[in-house]
C-alpha cells in the first residue's frame, strides 16, 4: 500500500503552511486517528450562542410597561407604553423587536426575565468570562480555561476527532464559551480568513498538498506527527467550510452587517451539512461598544435591537427553508444588565440582572421568570468593576443563568448538567422536554 510521507519539520515550521489556530491544549488522541471527513447526523441537535456585547439594557429591550416606577426612573430612555409590543399584562418588547413577537406566534420564542448570578462583577471582561465559562475563575485566553459548551462537547464526544465541532464566527480571540480541552474550537471572521496563503513556490504547494492528502494513522510519540495530524484535521475542516460557503445559495435576505452575515454563515454551514454542534457569534463588536450605552442610549439601542431582530428572524426563516429549524436552539446573553436610574448623559450605567432570549421550536414559548421589582433595588457598596458609582440602583437577580444552561443541557442536548456546570442548579422550565414533546 502506498504510504504518503509525512511533511518534514522544516517544511511544516519553516515554510508557513497557513495552519488555522485551534488553541494550545490539543488532545493526544487526535494524533492516533486518521483523518476522516465526518458527516453530520441528520437529526443532531445544534446550539447557537449569541453575545449581545456591552451589557444590554433589559428595561428597554423588555420594558416593564405596567410598573409606574419605570417611568419615574426612565425619562429619556424609556419606551412609551403605546409603543410596547405587549407579551403579558406586565412586560413587552421594544417596538423594533416585532419579529420576535411573530416567532412567539409560531411558538419559537421565549424570554427569561431577571437573569444573572450571585455577587455580580461589573467588569465587561470578567463578567463575560463568568457567563461563558458558567463559573468564576476562568479567563479567555488563559491555558486550562474552558467554556460550558466546550465542556459539553468534552463530556459527550470525548473521542470524536473533528476540529469543527464548535465554531465561533467573528473577529477577535476565540471566545471562551466554545473552548474545551478535547475540542478547542475553531474561529474565523469570514471565509477569506480561512483561505490558505502559505504557498510561495511550487515546492511549498506540493508540501501543503501532501499534508492535506495524508490520511495515514499516525503514532502519538512524535511531536511532529502530532502537529501534522492536527494540521491535517484543522485545515481539512477549513477547506470543508470554504467549500460549504461557496456552494450555499439562499433567497433569504440578511442585514448587511457583520452580525447579520455571521448568522448567514452559520445557516450556510448548517444547511450544507457541517458536523458542528455548537456555534457562536457576537453582536456589537464593531459598533462602538455595542450595548454599552452610557450615553445617547435610546437611538443606539434601537438600532442594535433592530439589527438583532432582523438577523435572528432571517436566520430562522432560512433554517425553516432548509428544513433544519427543528434542530437548532439559539440563545442570547450579555455580560450584565444596566442600572435602573438613568445617568445625566441620556444613558445607563453597568447594572446586574437582565433578560435572555431563546429561539427555536424547542423552547417553551412565552415569558419565564419574574420581572425584578423596581421598588426594591440592590445597592452594592463593594461591587467590582468600572463605573461603579457605589453600585446603586440595581435590579435583583431572580434566575441564575445556569438554570437556563441546565435546561438547554438536559432537555435539548440530553446531557446531565452537573458534570458540565460543576454544580446542580435549579431547572428552569423554559425548554420542552424532548422525550415527551
Amino acid at each position: 500500500m502506498l504510504q504518503i510521507p509525512i511533511v518534514t519539520r522544516r517544511e511544516l515550521l519553516g515554510r508557513g503552511l497557513g495552519l488555522v489556530g485551534v488553541g494550545s491544549a490539543l488532545p493526544n488522541f487526535l494524533v492516533r486517528s486518521a483523518l476522516a471527513g465526518p458527516e453530520a447526523e441528520s437529526n443532531q441537535r445544534i446550539v447557537v450562542s449569541l453575545l449581545m456585547t456591552g451589557g444590554h439594557d433589559g428595561l428597554s429591550g423588555v420594558p416593564p410597561y405596567a410598573h409606574e416606577d419605570y417611568y419615574r426612573y426612565r425619562k429619556v430612555t424609556r419606551i412609551e407604553e403605546k409603543d410596547v409590543i405587549k407579551l403579558n399584562d406586565e412586560v413587552g418588547l421594544h417596538p423594533n423587536l416585532a419579529g420576535f413577537r411573530d416567532l412567539l406566534d409560531e411558538r419559537a420564542f421565549a424570554v427569561v426575565l431577571g437573569t444573572g448570578y450571585p455577587n455580580p462583577d461589573l467588569s465587561h471582561f470578567v463578567s463575560r468570562d463568568i457567563w461563558e465559562a458558567g463559573e468564576r475563575g476562568a479567563r479567555t485566553g488563559r491555558p486550562g480555561s474552558l467554556g460550558w459548551l466546550g465542556r459539553y462537547l468534552d463530556t459527550t464526544l470525548p473521542n470524536e476527532v473533528d476540529p469543527a465541532l464548535s465554531i465561533a464566527i467573528g473577529r477577535g480571540r476565540l471566545p471562551l464559551v466554545v473552548s474545551g480541552s478535547k475540542h478547542p474550537g475553531m474561529g474565523f471572521s469570514d471565509a477569506e480568513s480561512l483561505r490558505y496563503r502559505g504557498a510561495r513556490s511550487d515546492r511549498d504547494r506540493m508540501a501543503y498538498e501532501r499534508l492535506q492528502g495524508s490520511n495515514t494513522a499516525l503514532p502519538a510519540e512524535s511531536d511532529l506527527q502530532f502537529v501534522t495530524r492536527t494540521a491535517v484535521g484543522t485545515n481539512s475542516a477549513s477547506m470543508r467550510i470554504l467549500d460549504h460557503l461557496a456552494r450555499y445559495k439562499t433567497d433569504v435576505i440578511y442585514p448587511d452587517t457583520e452580525f447579520g452575515q455571521s448568522l448567514r454563515t452559520i445557516a450556510a454551514l448548517i444547511g450544507q451539512g457541517m458536523t458542528t454542534r455548537v456555534y457562536y457569534a457576537a453582536q456589537g463588536i464593531a459598533r462602538f461598544g455595542g450595548y454599552d450605552t452610557h450615553a445617547e442610549q435610546k437611538p443606539r439601542h434601537g438600532q442594535l435591537v433592530d439589527e438583532l431582530c432582523q438577523s435572528v428572524c432571517a436566520f430562522y426563516k432560512d433554517l425553516k427553508r432548509q428544513g433544519n429549524a427543528d434542530r437548532v436552539l439559539t440563545f442570547t446573553f450579555s455580560e450584565f444588565g444596566r442600572r435602573v436610574p438613568e445617568n445625566h448623559s441620556g444613558g445607563t450605567d453597568h447594572g446586574t440582572a437582565g433578560p435572555m432570549f431563546l429561539f427555536g421550536p424547542g423552547v417553551k414559548p412565552g415569558v419565564h421568570g419574574t420581572q425584578p421589582s423596581l421598588k426594591e433595588l440592590e445597592n452594592y457598596s463593594d461591587i467590582a468593576g468600572p463605573d461603579n458609582f457605589h453600585g446603586s440602583g440595581n435590579l435583583k437577580m431572580h434566575v441564575d443563568f445556569r438554570s437556563v444552561y441546565r435546561a438547554i443541557l438536559e432537555r435539548w442536548l440530553d446531557t446531565p448538567s452537573q458534570s458540565v456546570l460543576g454544580a446542580e442548579y435549579p431547572l428552569l422550565d423554559c425548554i420542552r422536554d424532548q422525550a415527551t414533546g
